[in-house]
């Protein structure tokens, strides 16, 4: 076979792969430590943030063990009505609640997430074990609004190798990465309605309001890498995660899989995780009682060299961060142009922090923003 030959039927080959493939993505926590800082650190993320951040995190000279992070996320603007509100749908109060959930959907999609995980990180090595759901209604009224829901487990080994050239400093690493995805199916979300409806007109229980609903499970491999460097308190990085192997996704109905324990795993239809590339610039000073620090981040930085700055405000996150005698932080940031407030506290080997976020979920920047709250405690040494 000639050169042309060959050639031919590797552009076929590849064609055929890349039409066959469909791209879906990773789930990322909302934590409440980068949230805050307005969705950065996660180019210069340490620690158990490196799980979801840049692995050459796991290049820093301190080691932490993480016995366990649980972090929680909910999709509501903090106003007094909507804490009533809420207080109402956690209380069980059913009066007036489907006009309720209606009208938090509409202004600004209604919906909660959590992860938890545990693992080390630091030293050159990086172990973890962690899980992530988000469920997020949306729409312009019930009657069209869906349920997105997003579940993923990882397990993740990671090796990093820091490096002097004279005052430069150098971390170069990489991870890999099992996981488990079950998503809602389709992919634009369950009918929502119908769930409430269910739940508050026919008084079923949630998990047989949804039990005919279909999902979408399977298993995978996943690739991340990344490099830092650093002159005295500044900074700068990149990071590619999600690059992944094929992966076949099978469709299941919830009752099964509640009814039989058994979850989707090997199905027929060719799915891929969507790769996402960060950069970042940094500042970061540590004068004993007082460390503040800056960031800036982008992500997709190939999208603002195509379209310039008419995409720069999607793409964009900055942060800061203040930290007071090593047990208090205080933090501000704008995420997508949009402003985002948190606070944190260090005491002994718990952690704690929180924030208040908003994230563009609209085609352009400024369509829609979506406001939460994130809190997330950690017991780390």
């Amino acid at each position: 076979m000639n050169k042309k030959a060959i050639v031919l039927v590797l552009i076929v080959a590849l064609g055929g792969a890349v039409f066959a493939q469909t791209q879906v993505n990773s789930v990322s926590p909302k934590d409440a430590s980068s949230m805050g800082m307005g969705g950065t650190f996660k180019v210069f993320s340490t620690g158990y943030d490196t799980f979801f951040g840049n692995p050459a995190g796991f290049g820093s000279k301190k080691g932490e063990l993480t016995i366990a992070d649980l972090n929680t996320w909910v999709y509501v603007k903090p106003t007094q009505e909507n804490i009533k509100a809420a207080q109402k749908i956690i209380g069980g109060d059913d009066s007036g609640m489907i006009s309720t959930i209606e009208k938090l959907v509409v202004e600004n999609g209604f919906g909660a997430g959590a992860s938890l995980g545990l693992g080390w990180a630091g030293k050159g090595f990086g172990l973890g074990l962690t899980m992530v759901t988000d469920e997020i209604a949306t729409g312009s009224s019930l009657l069209g609004a869906k349920l997105v829901s997003q579940t993923q487990a990882n397990l993740t080994v990671g090796l990093a190798v820091p490096f002097q050239l004279g005052p430069v400093a150098f971390s170069v690493g990489a991870d890999a990465r099992a996981f488990y995805k079950l998503n809602s199916d389709p992919a634009s979300g369950w009918p929502f309605n119908a769930i409430v409806t269910d739940i508050f007109v026919n008084n079923k229980e949630p998990m047989e309001a949804i039990e005919n609903l279909d999902v979408l499970g399977g298993y995978g491999f996943a690739l991340d890498a990344g490099a830092t460097i650093g002159l005295g308190p500044f900074m700068i990085g990149a990071m590619v995660r999600d690059l992944g192997l094929e992966m076949n996704m099978e469709q299941a109905k919830v009752k099964d899989v509640l009814n039989s324990g058994e979850i989707p795993m090997d199905g027929s239809i060719v799915y891929q995780l969507k790769p996402i590339i960060t950069t970042g610039l940094g500042f970061k000073l540590d004068l004993g009682l007082i460390a503040p620090s800056v960031y800036v981040e982008a992500d997709d930085p190939l999208a603002l060299i195509n379209e310039g700055f008419d995409s720069i405000w999607g793409n964009l996150h900055a942060g800061a961060e203040l930290r007071l005698l090593r047990f208090l932080a205080l933090r501000a940031g704008l995420n997508q142009g949009y402003l985002s407030l948190g606070v944190g506290l260090n005491i002994l080997f718990l952690k704690v922090d929180a924030a208040v976020f908003t994230e563009e979920v609209g085609v352009n920047p400024g369509d829609f923003g979506r406001t939460g709250i994130a809190l997330q405690a950690a017991i780390r040494f």
